[in-house]
C-alpha cells in the first residue's frame, strides 16, 4: 500500500525508478518516467 501523500488537490507524480515526487509530469532527473499518482495503476 502506498503512503498518503500531502498533495492537497495539486497534481503529483512520482518516479518508480527512485521514489522522487514531483509536481510536474516528464522525465525524473534519474532518468525515470515519472507517473500520475491520480491514476488507477496496474500493480
Amino acid at each position: 500500500m502506498r503512503p498518503e501523500s500531502d498533495s492537497h488537490g495539486r497534481e503529483l507524480y512520482e518516479c518508480f525508478e527512485c521514489g522522487a515526487r514531483m509536481e510536474s509530469g516528464g522525465t525524473c532527473d534519474c532518468g525515470g518516467e515519472l507517473r500520475h499518482l491520480g491514476r488507477s495503476r496496474d500493480l
